[in-house]
Formats: C-alpha cells, structure tokens, sequence
C-alpha cells in the first residue's frame, strides 16, 4: 500500500456499462496492467482509471487472479469487454497450473514481436479514449464520488542533506538560482525536494510514471576562491535519482537525488554551491 496505486497491487474495477451500454455487462475487475482493445490497439488499464466509473477497489487486499493463454496471443471477449488472452513478457513465474494442463511454448515473447494487436501508450490515442469514458459517468450506475484534487504547489521546496545527515536550507535564493553553504569535508549531497508523477498530475493517460522533482542545470562549487563546474548529472551514466531529460543542459532529479562533489571540500574549507 505504500506504492502508488498501479504499483501496489490493487484490482482496477470497471463498472457494468462503463465502456458501452452493455460493456461491460457486469463489473469487470482486472490487474492495472492488463490490456483493453480499442480500434486495433491494446490499452493498459491503468492509464483509463478515472477514478469514478473506472477506479482501484482498496476493498480487495487479497485474490486470485485467473488468466487465459491462447496459442497465439489473441482479443478475446470477457464480460463483454474486449480484452486480451495472456503474452508470457517473463511473467509466468508468477502463475501456477493445476490438474491436466499442457503448458504451451515457454519461450519469453515480446509485445513488438508476438502482439496480436500493437501496444499503444500514447497520449494522442489513449486521452480521447480516457475523455469518451468520462462522458459517460452519468450513464453508469454506481460511480463513486469524484474525489478531491490534490493541491498542486510551485513551491519545490529545494533543500540539501550531506552525507552525513545535516539539512542545509538555500542561504539564496534568485529566481531558479539557489545557493547553499556547505560545510568543509562534505563529500556528496543529496538534493531533496518535492516530486510527483506526471501521470498523477496531468492524467493516467501520460505514460509517464517517474518520479519528477526539479530540472537541473549548471551546478557550480566555489571553494578557496576557486569555482568547479559538477558535471555528473548531466554525463551519460548518471548517479542515484537522476532522469533524462528532453532538454541536453539538465537533467530531473526523482526528488531525492545524489550529486557527488570529488575531492573539492576535503581540504578543511567551506564551499558555496549554486
């Protein structure tokens, strides 16, 4: 439960007549993963919760999950609803068979190779879908009420932790420059701020479920006079709680990112970074 909800494991409910009159015909519960066909594509569930007529049911802690596996992977109808048969992505570990049951092949399969309809997760075809379905709340019996927004804030909240512990506040603060007094034998920081999901903040229908504090670009450490230019956040391999970014000068931090600072405080003197 600590994970967000398309991570923690909760079924994702679509209730009777969600979709179409009749689509389903009764509520239909599915992992969040699990895909829906719309117009030659697969859709995972997850990115079409709205929260109201499709929603995670936090009632169900405990269940089991039956899937269905077809020679080749196939649409198939379930309550209705057109759906997918089971594609073995490296998954199968996770089920277990009974009785006189023929495993069939084994072998991992790819969705770009073994798909029996394209995976699409982009915005341009799924929010349509998302807003049709919203349309229809009004027609479906039982939609729950529509819960409060979260309050969304400008303020990142921007705040260094050494590696040893300590909380170090901005000393500046100029428009997205912010500066910090490190103290001397600090060796890396951790840059530490609000985050969120632009799945969560835009809609499910992003693909886009990293964690997103702030963008960084030039960081410089001036020390004894001298300035060092930390450039590891923006090299290919990146540290700890970093992302890439559409932008080549910076790079995202997840919110609780590591920046390593070398050798340059090691000399017993303070240092400012900005």
């Amino acid at each position: 439960p600590e994970l967000s909800d398309d991570a923690a494991g909760w079924p994702v409910r679509i209730l009777k007549d969600a979709i179409a009159d009749g689509v389903p015909y009764k509520d239909m519960l599915i992992t969040s993963e699990h895909c829906l066909f719309f117009d030659g594509k697969f859709v995972p569930a997850r990115m079409l919760v709205n929260g109201v007529s499709i929603f995670y049911d936090k009632s169900i802690t405990s269940y089991d999950y039956y899937h269905v596996e077809t020679e080749q992977h196939s649409v198939i109808t379930a309550d209705g609803m057109l759906t997918e048969s089971y594609l073995d992505t490296g998954n199968r570990s996770s089920f277990s068979q009974e009785g006189t049951v023929v495993r069939l092949g084994g072998q991992k399969r790819t969705w770009a190779d073994h798909a029996g309809a394209p995976l699409c997760v982009e915005r341009s075809f799924v929010e349509p879908l998302f807003r049709a379905l919203e349309l229809r709340e009004n027609c479906v019996a039982g939609c729950r009420v529509p819960m409060e927004e979260s309050e969304i804030t400008l303020d990142p909240d921007l705040h260094l932790v050494t590696d040893t512990g300590a909380t170090i506040r901005s000393m500046r603060h100029k428009g997205q420059q912010y500066s910090f007094m490190l103290p001397p034998e600090t060796k890396s920081v951790r840059l530490v701020s609000r985050a969120s999901r632009p799945a969560d903040v835009i809609g499910p229908f992003v693909d886009d479920r990293r964690s997103m504090g702030v963008a960084v670009a030039d960081v410089h450490l001036l020390c004894a006079k001298q300035t060092h230019d930390i450039t590891s956040h923006l090299q290919a391999e990146k540290p700890e709680g970093w992302h890439e970014s559409d932008w080549t000068d910076c790079a995202w931090t997840n919110g609780n990112a590591v920046l390593p600072l070398g050798e340059s405080l090691t000399d017993g003197k303070m240092g400012i970074l900005s």
